[in-house]
């Protein structure tokens, strides 16, 4: 299969994923992205076919930028990249809407965290860090994530 197929097949689920984080953050199919990890396994196969055949050699690619853009010029590696971004930008705006919804902050806070973390990766995250020092500052009440623990039986 082609990158081009393969890179069509592997954004249109995430793509709804990252639809479903932002705009149904609660429903059944939000919550399936949040918990399974059918999505992030199966780009992580395509991820490693794509990077398997270059693996002798490749580790020592990434000592300077011109090693990095002639390992991204080695066939499917670009692609490779690509799913490296998709997974990864992927992963950290569930941890960031579990983590939110767990806290209690508000939907509409996370939203411009989602997009910047979907658009700039570590930039929504740090935006979100923002968001939960901010809340924790002014709105003292959501900020802390709840317990689960159980107290100790008295003995």
């Amino acid at each position: 299969m082609s990158d081009d197929v393969w890179l069509r097949i592997l954004n249109v689920p995430v793509l709804l994923g990252w639809a479903a984080m932002v705009f149904a953050p609660r429903t059944r199919v939000t919550k399936w992205y949040l918990e399974s990890d059918v999505l992030p396994l199966v780009i992580g196969a395509v991820y490693l076919t794509k990077v398997a055949p270059h693996l002798p050699g490749l580790l020592s690619q990434f000592d300077t930028l011109p090693h990095i853009e002639a390992a991204l010029r080695m066939p499917g590696m670009l692609l490779a990249g690509w799913i490296h971004y998709l997974a990864f930008d992927f992963l950290v705006g569930r941890v960031v809407l579990a983590d939110a919804q767990r806290r209690g902050i508000p939907h509409l806070l996370v939203v411009p965290c989602l997009l910047l973390t979907f658009m700039l990766g570590p930039t929504g995250y740090l935006a979100y860090a923002a968001v939960r020092l901010a809340t924790r500052r002014f709105w003292p009440a959501v900020a802390p994530i709840p317990s689960t623990a159980q107290p100790a039986a008295a003995l």
